[in-house]
């Protein structure tokens, strides 16, 4: 009977030592949600391999190996890239975010954000993607 009182009190000092330590005792955090992978066939990776051209006068390389695909700007380190919906990527370092539609014709619209590795001062670059 007197160790089970006296496992009690240390487990009881235990716990309120514990409590002390933690700063965030009375906070809640929760973690952001992760985009719901998109699906694309594997054979319907091939249709956004290829060159396309930046509104800023800047070239995009985006290839595929196998059924992954890499995006790369200018002369800059490329990057894997993954489907988050519908015409939309993104890169898994989530330094580069992609709006590809490509037309039944060919033609290519969207848009991408990115980091630019280029210019320091201006780190964020955005420009519209034009036909291929």
């Amino acid at each position: 009977m007197k160790g089970t009182i006296a496992m009690l009190g240390l487990a009881m000092c235990c716990t309120q030592a514990l409590a002390q330590q933690q700063p965030d005792a009375g906070r809640v955090i929760i973690p952001a949600a992760r985009p719901a992978p998109y699906f694309i066939w594997p054979d319907d990776l091939q249709n956004y391999k290829g060159e396309y051209y930046l509104s800023n006068g800047k070239k995009m390389y985006i290839n595929r190996i196998a059924n992954h695909l890499y995006a790369q700007v200018g002369g800059q380190q490329e990057k894997e890239i993954i489907a988050t919906g519908e015409n939309m990527f993104e890169s898994v370092d989530k330094s580069m975010t992609l709006n590809i539609v490509i037309s039944s014709q060919g033609y290519v619209s969207g848009s991408i954000v990115y980091l630019n590795e280029d210019l320091p001062d201006k780190p964020l670059a955005y420009a519209s993607l034009m036909t291929r």
